[in-house]
This record gives C-alpha cells, structure tokens and sequence, in this order.
C-alpha cells in the first residue's frame, strides 16, 4: 500500500493545534492552518494514543474519556458508555486502533484495574463495546509491567511488555491478531545485558524493532 502523496503533520502546541500539509509539490505545503476542536479539551490536557486513516484515539486528562476524532473533518465520537467502558487510564492501559478483515474500524483498550486485566474492542461499525481472552496464566495484568503503544503492522497489534528495571527475563512483545481477535507471545531480541529497552516500528510493512542496551544518564 503507498501512501499519499500530500500527508498531513499535527502539530500540538501548548494553546493550539495546527495541521501541517507535507505535499512538498504545493508551493504552500509549510502554511500550517489551526484546528477548531469540537469538543471542550485544552491541547496540554489531550493525550494522543493512537492514529489511523487521518484519525486519532485520544484520552482527555479531566474526564478520562476516549474520543475518536479526525482533525480535518472535525468530526468526533465519545466512546464512553454506563458501563464504564471508553474510560482509559493512562498510568496503567493500553491501547490499539486497526481495521478487522470486514473493514471495520476497532480500537483495543486492554485495561488494569485493581489487579484484574479485561480487554475490550470497541467496534465503530457497531458503535458498540465487547470483550476479548487475554492469554491465560500470565502475569501481565500486575502494575510491575509497562505497555508500549501498539504497533499495527501485517494483520497485528504488538506492544512492547517491560518489567520494572527493564531486566531481559522481564520483556516479552505481545500481539494481537486484528483478524483472530487473539494473543500470543514473542520471544524479545536475544540479548544479554541487564539493562535492556526496545521500541518498535512498521516500516513498509515490515516490524522492526530498535534495542537499547544499558542503563541510561538523563542528567
């Protein structure tokens, strides 16, 4: 799949948000234009979880809320229900935004609460919620374990799982088939140092993965 030609580049300020046009072939493609945002977030309080087809999944800091939103159109839906359902937590959660073999657009929330993990997919198509098997006896539902964002690529959802300290006995790469709707493992990079991190990418549809090694001065 190519991508477009005239791709579009959000830029969040601490006031304002403005999309940048990166059709290099448009005598104008550096005149960035504001964007009006239809629902009551200040941008410093929005925290941007994932994107999809010129769509973002976005957490709003005061209410929890998910809001699926496109910039352009300025169209948007709250996804939270009575069921406490489209709430994400951002210490805790993670999430994912795919589109299924019948072209539906999903969002994946795997949430923690108290101990206790569910996951849930919430179906655009359906405008509806429903949940899905996590892998059975494993311990990724405990706080001691940090979720990457998702990385769509090939037909799956994959997250980076690091235990506290980033020991390698404590990471492992989860994925989420889009089309199964089911987990498995995968075993992380072979690599022997005490201190390990790795992030991961698509990059023309191919999953890379970029490993850091040792402990790491921000001073």
């Amino acid at each position: 799949m190519h991508a477009s030609a005239d791709q579009k580049l959000l830029m969040v300020g601490w006031k304002t948000i403005k999309v940048h046009s990166l059709n290099y072939k448009s005598p104008g493609f550096i005149l960035p234009r504001g964007v009006t945002r239809p629902f009551y977030a200040h941008p410093s309080r929005m925290f941007f979880l994932a994107s999809l087809d010129g769509m973002l999944c976005v957490c709003l800091q005061k209410t929890c809320e998910l809001v699926v939103w496109n910039p352009l159109t300025t169209k948007f839906k709250k996804l939270e229900n009575s069921n406490s359902q489209g709430f994400y937590k951002v210490d805790s959660d993670a999430l994912g935004f795919f589109v299924d073999s019948s072209d539906d657009y999903n969002i994946l929330h795997i949430k923690r609460r108290r101990g206790t993990m569910i996951v849930y997919i919430y179906s655009m198509e359906l405008n509806s919620w429903s949940t899905v098997r996590f892998l059975k006896h494993r311990l990724y539902h405990h706080y001691t374990y940090l979720w990457s964002p998702a990385t769509l690529c090939g037909g799956g959802l994959y997250f980076v799982v690091t235990q506290c300290h980033g020991r390698l006995d404590g990471l492992t790469v989860i994925r989420f088939d889009v089309n199964s709707k089911s987990f498995s493992e995968l075993c992380f990079p072979n690599v022997y140092d005490d201190e390990v991190s790795g992030s991961l990418v698509n990059i023309n549809e191919e999953l890379h993965m970029y490993v850091c090694i040792g402990n790491y001065d921000y001073r």
